[in-house]
């Protein structure tokens, strides 16, 4: 199991870049890192795809997933021209420091739609995506645990996955949305473990299900999620890919940006030997 490092873990520390972000992830043992939407188009403010791309070649670091492609489904005309110039950056990133996987999120408040016509909707988005990125990127499905997403359980995305049937379309398990919406671990266990494209993890107050925002995060083994459940699930059906901590805890962006990064390396390292060495 390799280690990663979303950038949303250490968004609002004092010093944050993605340079930085890369610079300290690569010094305390990071493998791969999830890199933001806002931080990559920051970067490119000043520097050039073509200087990223040098940095990567001469660091055992290594770009996994660009983080995200947010609102992918049920867009009127303008959302859906939006959401294909993003593609189409992402494209770009992706071939320039060889990225090989996106990952998208559902879109929220959809209002009176019958979750059937959700996953029709979502199955067309996400093979018309497919076809758009081509064989050489993978789009990853991050379902969200909130009430008000429109795709918000693991099963129901994994339903969705398998009916765009691309190669190249997977669905990304994260601990905190998993729990937030009672995801079912057997759903997770009947599950095609090459499906699994990412692994987000985190943790999450004892609070009422379906109530946290992400401020709610903690790191992993600090609240009440059934890490050893998803974990042995995981397990089960094969996984063995990039587990990527993700958290938005403001608590956690009060620290030093070195200090997040090398907390945030420990407490993966931690769980990942406690439950897949």
């Amino acid at each position: 199991m390799k280690l990663g490092f979303n950038e949303a873990t250490a968004l609002e520390c004092k010093g944050q870049s993605l340079m930085a972000d890369l610079e300290a992830c690569e010094k305390y043992g990071f493998d791969y890192i999830d890199i933001r939407f806002d931080c990559m188009k920051d970067y490119l403010k000043e520097h050039t795809l073509e200087e990223l791309a040098d940095w990567f070649k001469n660091h055992k670091l290594k770009p996994w997933a660009y983080n995200t492609l947010i609102f992918f489904n049920q867009r009127d005309e303008a959302g859906v021209k939006e959401i294909d110039e993003e593609t189409e950056f992402i494209q770009k990133v992706c071939a320039a420091i060889d990225m090989p996987m996106l990952i998208t999120v559902p879109s929220f408040d959809v209002k009176d739609l019958h979750v059937n016509e959700i996953k029709e909707e979502a199955v067309s988005r996400l093979r018309y995506l497919a076809d758009k990125v081509g064989k050489d990127i993978k789009i990853s499905l991050e379902f969200c645990g909130a009430p008000n997403c429109s795709i918000n359980q693991f099963g129901t995305a994994y339903e969705v996955v398998k009916a765009v049937d691309r190669e190249n379309v997977g669905i990304t398990v994260d601990t905190f949305h998993f729990h937030e919406m009672c995801s079912s671990l057997e759903d997770l266990e009947a599950a095609d473990g090459k499906k699994i494209f990412a692994y987000h993890l985190n943790d999450c107050e004892d609070l009422p299900l379906g109530s946290c925002g992400d401020d709610k995060r903690l790191w992993p083994g600090e609240g009440v999620v059934n890490h050893a459940g998803i974990a042995a699930a995981l397990k089960k059906i094969g996984f063995d890919g990039v587990c990527t901590i993700e958290e938005f805890r403001p608590e956690y962006y009060q620290l030093s940006h070195d200090e997040n990064v090398k907390t945030a390396y420990e407490k993966t390292k931690a769980f990942v030997d406690k439950y897949f060495c």
